[in-house]
């Protein structure tokens, strides 16, 4: 007895299936977004930088501000019930570069609401006009991710 299935059934199951592992491969990414613009304050001096990617590893986010000559990047620890800022990088903002770590130099608070970050502190580092003094500057981060 001759198959009535014909041809468009192989084509079918392959478009089906082909939907599917694109549905896969989407469910396993990082879960990588793009947000439209970050405030970055360093000792008062506010930059509004409109180049924000937030991603996430397991109960890790990372947010990443501007790019590598100017920006910064936030990395978040959610395990727990309270997410705690554990690293805040800035880079060249407000004339300032320099480090935030959970356990070293610095302080770091933060607090969210819906989607919306806020991370403040104190980091160490370095500024552009003098860089070869150690400095200290205040900083606020509020983005949405």
């Amino acid at each position: 007895m001759p198959n009535r299935v014909g041809a468009s059934a192989p084509v079918a199951f392959v478009a089906g299936g082909a939907a599917l592992a694109m549905f896969a491969l989407g469910a396993c990414s990082s879960g990588s977004q793009a947000a439209s613009s970050a405030s970055v304050s360093v000792d008062g001096s506010n930059t509004t930088i409109h180049v924000v990617k937030c991603s996430q590893l397991d109960w890790y986010k990372t947010i990443d501000i501007g790019g590598e000559l100017a920006g910064a990047t936030v990395t978040i620890d959610a395990r727990g019930q309270d997410a705690k800022a554990t690293a805040v990088r800035i880079r060249n903002v407000g004339g300032f570069t320099g480090l935030y770590s959970l356990g070293g130099n610095g302080d770091a608070n933060m607090s969210f609401s819906g989607d919306r970050y806020t991370i403040t502190g104190t980091a160490n580092g370095y500024k552009t006009d003098k860089p070869n003094e150690p400095a200290s500057a205040a900083f606020k981060i509020s983005t949405t991710c």
